[in-house]
């Protein structure tokens, strides 16, 4: 079928052996021990295999207390919050909605959207007293008030989730466990190469032991084994094995090729493996910033699988979401003790406001017109929490009042975790 009726035929009739036809397959499945059947054998033929228990818990982070926060459903509406977070609209759309409101009036709008007086009273208000409610840095207008305005009733509704308390991780970060490896017949070769990695301490003080007990020859051989351990290719996609001292689980396993088929739940997007390398990196210096703290510890966090997250509003969706930023950091000096959550994927700073705006109403408060940390309390600590993102375009195209929680480069990083612990 070359057209629908939805291209005129001139059209068609040009194009028609210029490109070829979308085609479409659908499989119907009537037996369902049949398409077990069919399930097992795509598997068996993909070969998947669990690398899950060659991964361990760093034995240091088992000696160190790691808190993460813990949220509840809050039991006010955000109608009735005294600060609710700001709702992202472009000024065209809010003008336009402001006029749509006023046409139609109180009673037909409660007929219409079926919404509770508070909420009514609230939008209303909130439309008196523009620049405390909405957020004009949305660029894109949607040109329908009608939409625009039941979106922001649906959102004077939403219950939001407020802190609860700080618990000791458990099983929330558990995406190691479930790494898969997609070439069975290189299955053991691979898991030997992360057990090799895994032992690297206890093998680099062994070699260090013998040395000038060896040759020259054989000291070289055995340190270039080192080197050449981490790597791994499969088809042109390259990863590396590392072992990184501080993170919560050992190895860590990073691509060098951001699409990669044959390994899942690893570091592989390019943003977070520069940043790894950039850390790597930056520990190598004596007085890096780290070394401030008692001890420190840090973790990748999967999007998927992991039960860490700072609340936000989701405006495309009008819920509650959770954010999950890339890796969770933590840090404790005495009783001062640090969360810092950290996001270098390059994230747009509309989206990147929204998440911040979350985050700021759980863990910060306003001190003479500055946002601050809270101070929380847990077992003698005292805790802050911070945030940090990295923006897609610069830093400079942050807004002002923003600009605190981007970081451009691994310098500009350093300086905003630095804390003053007097």
């Amino acid at each position: 079928m070359l057209n629908a009726k939805v291209v005129k035929e001139e059209v068609v009739e040009k194009i028609k052996n210029l490109i070829l036809p979308i085609e479409s397959l659908f499989v119907f499945g009537t037996n369902a021990e049949n398409l077990k059947e069919i399930i097992a054998t795509l598997k068996a033929e993909k070969q998947d295999r669990n690398l899950g228990d060659v991964f361990i818990l760093n034995p240091e982070a088992k000696k160190h207390t790691l808190l993460i926060p813990v949220y509840k459903t809050a039991e006010r509406i955000f109608a009735e919050e005294q600060e609710p977070q700001k709702y992202y609209v472009s000024k065209e759309d809010f003008d336009k909605l402001k006029q749509f409101y006023g046409f139609l009036g109180d009673k037909i709008v409660l007929a219409k959207y079926d919404c509770e007086v508070k909420v009514l009273k609230k939008a209303k208000e909130s439309f008196a007293q523009a620049e405390r409610y909405y957020d004009f840095s949305e660029r894109n207008s949607l040109f329908e008030p009608e939409l625009i305005l039941g979106r922001i009733l649906d959102y004077l509704g939403v219950k939001s989730r407020e802190f609860e308390k700080f618990k000791e991780l458990e099983n929330e970060i558990v995406h190691f466990k479930h790494v898969r490896f997609s070439d069975g017949e290189k299955y053991e070769k691979i898991k030997k190469k992360i057990n090799f990695v895994r032992q690297y301490p206890d093998k680099k003080k062994d070699l260090e032991n013998n040395y000038g007990k060896i040759s020259p020859e054989e000291y070289g051989k055995q340190l270039k084994l080192f080197e050449e351990a981490g790597k791994y290719e499969i088809k042109s996609q390259k990863i590396k094995i590392k072992y990184l001292a501080n993170h919560y689980y050992l190895p860590v396993i990073v691509s060098e090729t951001e699409k990669i088929d044959y390994l899942n739940h690893i570091i592989n997007v390019d943003s977070e493996v520069k940043f790894v390398e950039q850390l790597e990196e930056y520990l190598a210096k004596p007085d890096n910033v780290f070394t401030q703290f008692d001890w420190w510890m840090f973790s990748k966090l999967d999007q998927t699988l992991d039960e860490v997250f700072i609340p936000c509003f989701n405006c495309k969706e009008n819920k509650i979401a959770n954010f999950k930023p890339d890796f969770i950091f933590w840090a404790q000096k005495g009783k001062h003790y640090l969360i810092l959550f950290v996001d270098p994927k390059g994230t747009e700073h509309a989206d990147g406001y929204r998440k911040i705006d979350g985050f700021s109403r759980i863990f910060e408060v306003k001190n003479n017109g500055q946002k601050q940390s809270k101070n929380f309390s847990y077992n003698g600590f005292s805790i802050n929490v911070k945030l940090l993102l990295k923006p897609r375009r610069g830093i400079a195209e942050v807004l002002e009042n923003y600009k605190q929680y981007w970081f451009d480069n691994f310098v500009d990083f350093v300086e905003k975790i630095n804390i003053n612990f007097d």
